[in-house]
């Protein structure tokens, strides 16, 4: 039976590899349809003209990372722990290479910010674990607003009110966000989402799974316990929570408009929000593939001829250029820093500044 079950799970890997490449190379095919040679030549000068603002492109990431390990360290800090913002964020950029470079980066990026957490600032995995499906709740639900105030302010772009492609998607995005978010705050609220994990598994037909399930019950139940601090905490704690979140998503727009603005290009406020957040919608829902590759490109591409920008194809390119050039400096980044601070996958000694403390 162990043999037949890793077969099978070999076969799933292999599928999942094939699928993905399939949808990788289609989607780049699509693009090499859609941009000519002589698109990329007018592309290559929209970005040759940007000279040295180039670096500016890279603040804006730094910045988002910030707010997120604030975020972060201010949930934790309503689960009852104390963790200094300093290593709350060596733990933000150390995953970033993870994040960005490989499929399904975003589980994976999130198994490695509990371990290390556990690791380094000595909070229990369990709760480690809760700080994590909370902070995604607050992700989700700010994005819900971002996309709505996106699809608002594109709708009234042209002066009046018009809800065109770009509105309706960010609309549609605003709906799917908001109902996630409504599922996912109801399932942790209960703080039953560990409790039911652990019985359904219990109840799969297999001894080895049951009796790993039952070897981990009280992280489960502890799980359970640290979302219901969450919970508990006051309104001001929990709106504390989630303001660095709403804030990342506009940095995320800022740095949009940032791009656009130093290839020349000029958009209104609501045309930046669609673009930035249809793309980033797209790009978190196709987790298999690495950083959205493809999907977000083409879309983008979509969007630009949507929203008329003026030679969308060429200005389109120049803006998935520099995005994606971007994204591999912090790749690159995340990953010496990850090479050099070998010391961040070792258990720090007892005498670690981090302490629980009684929950607000």
């Amino acid at each position: 039976m162990p043999e037949h079950a890793t077969l099978r799970r070999r076969a799933l890997r292999r599928l999942l590899f094939v699928v993905r490449v399939a949808v990788v190379a289609g989607l780049i095919a699509l693009l090499a349809r859609l941009i000519h040679p002589g698109d990329l030549a007018r592309a290559r000068a929209l970005v040759a003209q940007m000279r040295w603002t180039l670096a500016l492109v890279l603040l804006p990431t730094l910045l988002a990372m910030t707010i997120d390990a604030l975020g972060w360290r201010t949930i934790l800090r309503t689960l009852g722990y104390r963790v200094r913002w300093r290593r709350m964020l060596e733990l933000r950029l150390s995953v970033e290479a993870i994040v960005l470079a490989m499929p399904g980066g975003s589980v994976a990026g999130e198994a490695a910010k509990i371990a290390l957490l556990e690791r380094r600032a000595e909070v229990p995995i369990a709760v480690g674990a809760a700080s994590l499906a909370l902070t995604k709740l607050q992700l989700i639900a700010s994005d819900a607003i971002y996309l709505l105030l996106a699809g608002i302010a594109v709708g009234f772009t042209a002066g009046g009110w018009r809800i065109d492609l770009p509105a309706r998607l960010a609309f549609a995005g605003a709906a799917l966000t908001a109902a996630v978010t409504v599922a996912l705050a109801f399932l942790l609220h209960r703080s039953q989402s560990g409790t039911w994990l652990a019985r359904a598994i219990a109840r799969l037909p297999s001894a080895p799974i049951r009796a790993w399930m039952e070897q981990r019950r009280a992280r489960f139940e502890e799980l359970d316990r640290a979302t219901r601090r969450h919970f508990d905490s006051s309104r001001a704690a929990r709106l504390a929570c989630f303001v660095p979140f709403l804030s990342e998503w506009l940095i995320e727009g800022a740095e949009t408009w940032l791009i656009l603005r130093c290839i020349g290009t000029t958009l209104g406020l609501g045309q930046i929000l669609a673009l930035d957040g249809v793309g980033s919608l797209l790009r978190a829902m196709v987790i298999f593939v690495p950083a959205g590759l493809g999907v977000q490109d083409a879309t983008q591409l979509m969007l630009m001829r949507e929203l008329h920008v003026t030679d969308p194809i060429a200005t389109g390119a120049a803006f998935i250029f520099v995005k994606r050039t971007k994204e591999v400096f912090w790749i690159v980044i995340g990953s010496l820093f990850l090479a050099v601070r070998r010391d961040l996958w070792r258990r720090k000694q007892p005498k670690s500044r981090t302490t629980p403390e009684a929950a607000p």
